[in-house]
């Protein structure tokens, strides 16, 4: 912020420590924190100002803008003179990420406001331009020119400002309202279709043989259900259901997906010269406008332990909004299992090892950790019980309201043990001439999703015979909003004598 001799302190204070709160707000950083007092402080140390276009660092917003004009032939001022507080951050932040050149910045400018969010997120720690007020810089050399003419400029200085900390004031206070809200929707929801443009993720799933060849199986080996058919594919990723579709006989396909991975995925069908029944669409599909409904629905919508992600509801909704009356969806049933573990090894290495650390108590952790629904790859050997089928879902008649419940079930004990954790797994049921089944069971070939480990707290010694009662609840994190929420409770016996019991909260977040 450059020096304002002929205002009070309080107001050359004043606006750039709101403007700093605002943007520590924005970059949502633990270092960025701190009080006026502290930004005082920062103001007193020498300042550098980073070129927007190339590698030159100036010592003042002046040195700046002289060098802007006189080597890149743009006139700072003049440029952001006019745009909103928010466009100037994505803007310049834009810039520093992209690296662009004076003329792509130019049109950069014309669109500001409508910049992606994520732009409001400093690209530099400590960015002196971001603390720049373009606006009061053309205001003081409007003055000054008008001074030279003999025109008082404090009085209007002062009121200008006056009116601008007020607008700054509101503004801070709205970012502060409205804060839980940016943090926890566009974070988690931004990120999360983020995730799904980084080409590793899209690699575990393609290399998941169990999960992408039961999709091909059912495809191929049920031409007579495909052919001629219009499909949807929801969360389409890199297309390959959406190709398979096209090469099973489906007279067109629309893919749908809301990650960057969309603009690969196009370039896939092309170069596999399937772009005349494939369309690519890039959205959420609960918000994008398709003009017609669709024979069959088709999804890789699962997540751990079924329902984490909560990619269903999209899949609803779309089946609700785009699927002709009967209308097949792919997988068209899924059923959730549960069943009782003894690995008293792993046990003793996730827990007991934080009694002592090289001689260190660390125990403290150890309450934490019982409260996480572990994502892991569990040995068949440690399942010591039958399976239990808890929930089951049609696809063509599932409500997003019947994806928070709780249901009973009951295990008997086949080998004398003792009882550590709960396992949840998942099949889901491609029904044709030529049936599939896609299952995630310790005794079938490990798949990306793996099990979903509950651990006990008080593992229990059981016989053969044990009988294991209990209910499963699943409830969406109101915290993570892609998360769940998975209940155990239940009691232990043997010939009606009770061994133990259990009640325990995990998180699958």
């Amino acid at each position: 912020m450059p020096p304002m001799h002929s205002v009070s302190n309080e107001l050359t204070y004043k606006i750039p420590f709101l403007r700093w709160a605002m943007l520590a707000q924005l970059s949502h950083s633990s270092e960025s924190s701190g009080s006026e007092d502290d930004y005082l402080e920062e103001e007193a140390e020498e300042e550098r100002y980073l070129c927007l276009f190339c590698e030159m660092v100036l010592s003042s917003c002046t040195q700046l803008t002289e060098h802007s004009l006189k080597s890149h032939k743009l006139d700072l001022v003049s440029a952001f003179s006019g745009i909103s507080f928010y466009g100037t951050i994505k803007t310049i932040n834009y810039t520093r990420s992209s690296h662009c050149g004076v003329e792509e910045f130019r049109e950069v400018l014309k669109k500001s406001d409508t910049l992606e969010d994520k732009y409001l997120k400093p690209i530099l720690s400590d960015d002196s331009l971001l603390m720049i007020d373009f606006e009061e810089l053309a205001h003081s050399s409007s003055t000054q020119s008008c001074s030279k003419n003999g025109v008082q400029e404090s009085d209007p200085r002062i009121e200008l400002l006056q009116r601008k900390l007020e607008k700054i004031q509101q503004a801070y206070l709205e970012l502060l309202e409205s804060k839980n809200n940016f943090s926890e929707q566009k974070s988690t929801t931004d990120d999360y279709f983020e995730s799904y443009a980084d080409y590793s993720i899209h690699a575990e799933m393609l290399q998941d043989k169990v999960r992408t060849e039961a999709y091909r199986d059912y495809i191929y080996k049920n031409t007579n259900i495909f052919n001629n058919k219009t499909v949807l594919d929801v969360g389409c990723g890199t297309g390959i259901l959406s190709m398979f579709c096209a090469e099973g006989g489906a007279a067109s396909v629309v893919a749908v997906d809301n990650s960057k991975i969309v603009e690969k995925a196009r370039k896939f069908v092309k170069c596999n010269n399937l772009s005349d029944k494939v369309e690519v669409i890039e959205g959420k599909v609960e918000e994008v406008k398709l003009d017609r409904k669709f024979d069959i629905l088709i999804s890789e919508w699962m997540g751990y332990g079924l329902l984490f992600e909560c990619m269903l509801d999209s899949v609803i909704s779309a089946r609700d909004k785009y699927l002709r009356p009967g209308g097949l969806v792919v997988p068209n049933r899924t059923s959730m299992f549960i069943a009782a573990v003894s690995d008293e090894k792993g046990y003793e290495t996730r827990f007991n090892f934080w009694n002592n650390v090289y001689g260190f108590d660390m125990s403290e952790v150890i309450p934490d950790l019982f409260k996480e629904a572990v994502v892991k790859c569990v040995d068949k050997s440690h399942v010591i019980s039958d399976h239990c089928g808890f929930k089951h879902l049609d696809l063509s008649t599932v409500k997003t309201a019947d994806l928070e419940f709780s249901s009973p079930f009951q295990l008997q004990i086949g080998t004398p043990s003792k009882l550590t954790a709960f396992v949840i797994h998942f099949s889901c049921y491609f029904d044709g001439e030529v049936s599939v089944v896609l299952d995630t069971s310790p005794e079938c070939e490990p798949t990306h999703w793996l099990q979903t480990v509950l651990y006990l707290k008080s593992p229990v010694l059981v016989s053969e015979g044990s009988l294991v009662q209990g209910n499963v609840t699943f409830t969406k994190s109101s915290a993570v909003k892609r998360g769940y929420i998975i209940k155990l409770d239940g009691s232990i016996s043997q010939d009606n004598e009770e061994l133990g019991k259990f009640c325990q909260q995990y998180y699958l977040h």
